[in-house]
């Protein structure tokens, strides 16, 4: 639970630090840039929405594939060859 808050959290500080990010770097190149500051806010949180949901999922999987290397039968450090054989006990549970 904990690495999945932590997730949450650091998509949301990636998504506030994105947007910040952008629109002041819009900010800085208004004369060069092709359309109206009128959109600056439009342009900045497509981009952080990108970024925060990349920041997102990369994370999540990370956190995923822990949980899976926590159970011996499904961790990625065991070659299927020498992964614990299921019986029928545990199938019960």
């Amino acid at each position: 639970m904990e690495c999945m808050s932590r997730t949450i959290f650091t998509g949301l500080a990636s998504l506030s630090l994105a947007f910040g990010g952008t629109y002041v770097i819009q900010h800085l190149a208004d004369k060069h840039l092709p359309y109206s500051r009128k959109l600056h806010i439009v342009v900045s949180s497509v981009v952080a929405c990108g970024v925060a949901y990349q920041v997102t999922a990369v994370r999540a999987r990370a956190c995923q594939a822990g949980w899976m290397a926590a159970e011996d039968k499904h961790t990625y450090l065991n070659p299927i060859s020498e992964r614990p054989k299921p019986t029928d006990n545990e199938d019960e549970n």
